[in-house]
């Protein structure tokens, strides 16, 4: 796997306690650090995702797509609507 470098600050206090359970578990404080952070995800994911506004469920892909795929121009409003604009305008 693929992995980039990504500096992070972190409180003094939260590093000892980084390096500690690194040395319970035997791993480096990096390893704990990764391995942290990859377990807690799902975990600051729940508690941090947006509930839904709606209770209306989304509409499937393929009706979105006919809706979007037909084309609904109101040719004569648009007409009208440029036929009212000022004459004299530049």
């Amino acid at each position: 796997m693929k992995s980039v470098n990504f500096p992070i600050a972190l409180p003094a206090d939260f590093l000892g306690e980084f390096k500690r359970a690194a040395q319970e578990a035997g791993v480096s404080t990096a390893t704990a650090i990764r391995q942290s952070a990859k377990l807690g995800l799902p975990k600051f994911r729940e508690q941090t995702a947006r509930p839904r506004i709606t209770n209306v469920d989304p509409l499937p892909a393929r009706v979105v797509r006919k809706l979007y795929d037909e084309r609904q121009d109101d040719v004569e409003s648009i007409r009208r609507f440029i036929a009212a604009q000022p004459k004299d305008a530049r």
